[in-house]
């Protein structure tokens, strides 16, 4: 999520005067292959875990993949819409005082 949310004040600072949805938009799309593979990297690696690992551990690495799951949908699923609700009503207080 920080990386999104990274990534939207970024592109806020350089386009400032672009389409707000479409700045979203290109926000999320900027980040959504390193997510992508980045999640996808660490549930090999735990999936080797899960099935190699001994009894000890096995809970441990299916906690930690579903956590990955769960980080990565909620980074690219609920992330960017919240910025846009938050940003975007600032963004319009910021205009009807302007």
């Amino acid at each position: 999520m920080v990386t999104v949310f990274d990534r939207i004040r970024e592109n806020f600072q350089l386009y400032g005067k672009r389409d707000r949805q479409q700045l979203f938009n290109d926000s999320l799309n900027q980040t959504l292959a390193r997510t992508i593979n980045t999640s996808v990297t660490t549930l090999i690696v735990l999936l080797c875990i899960f099935i190699l690992g001994g009894d000890s551990i096995r809970s441990f690495s299916f906690a930690m993949i579903l956590g990955v799951i769960f980080g990565t949908l909620s980074s690219l699923f609920i992330a960017a819409p919240t910025a846009f609700i938050v940003m975007g009503r600032n963004i319009r207080e910021d205009n009807v005082e302007a």
